[in-house]
């Protein structure tokens, strides 16, 4: 999976973005895009080389019938979903891998799909009504999914807000949202059984909190010893069991 980095630096380019939606539909030569979007051959030259690069398309060369020179097609490379959240208390950045894993929830539409037809009439038609379905499910989707990013904001507002009413220290609170969203974010991003199983080292956590907040290990340390100390017996157990 790419960098999200890399992408929305590549995304960020409106002609870039062009080339991916029309990519998007089928390969073409650079004299098409050039055509179709509407600029020189050169400029057009200069994005799919950094398109290339990225890692966003690839390239192949397909000879020609007629005797003319060979041609170089580009297409989409790369699959996968990148959302940006931002909210008063959330900014995040998550890249997710799509990948086909047929889940008892899909069933449904993969049978759908496996059941089109193999002349062509019918199966425009059978392709336009899969599409309706799985788009009214995306968008139902769509809809729990922000409702709960929502309830999930709420709830880090009220987190912040604990924080600021408790906790004096910019660093202490930093800290102690870090071990409150960690085990989320580190299922999130997909950090293997280790994570999952709860097995992962006190040490290693701690690394990551002092590398996420761009600070000393020994201060993370301190600054988790004074969390302890404020917090009653039962709550520190409870958050920072991981961390003994």
């Amino acid at each position: 999976m790419l960098d999200a980095d890399s992408v929305l630096d590549m995304i960020g380019n409106s002609t870039r973005r062009k080339i991916l939606t029309i990519l998007s539909k089928e390969p073409m030569y650079f004299n098409q895009l050039s055509k179709q979007i509407g600029i020189g051959q050169q400029a057009i030259l200069r994005h799919m080389r950094s398109l290339e690069e990225s890692g966003l398309i690839s390239s192949y060369v397909e000879k020609s019938d007629l005797g003319a020179p060979d041609r170089r097609y580009y297409k989409l490379k790369s699959e996968f979903s990148l959302t940006v959240s931002m909210s008063q208390d959330v900014f995040g950045i998550n890249n997710q891998s799509i990948t086909e894993s047929r889940c008892n929830e899909s069933r449904k539409f993969y049978k759908q799909f496996d059941s089109t037809p193999n002349d062509t009439s019918p199966a425009l038609v059978h392709m336009q009504s899969s599409l309706v379905d799985i788009d009214k499910e995306i968008s139902g989707l769509e809809f729990r999914l922000s409702d709960l990013k929502a309830l999930r904001q709420l709830t880090l507002k009220q987190l912040h807000q604990l924080g600021r009413e408790t906790f004096e220290g910019y660093l202490e609170r930093r800290v102690l949202y870090d071990i409150i969203e960690q085990q989320g974010r580190m299922q999130k991003q997909n950090e293997k059984e280790e994570i999952v199983r709860g097995t992962k080292s006190s040490r290693r956590i701690v690394q990551e909190i002092a590398k996420s907040l761009n600070e000393n290990e020994y201060v993370i340390k301190e600054t988790i010893a004074k969390i302890r100390r404020k917090l009653e017996g039962n709550t520190a157990e409870i958050l920072l069991s991981k961390l003994s």
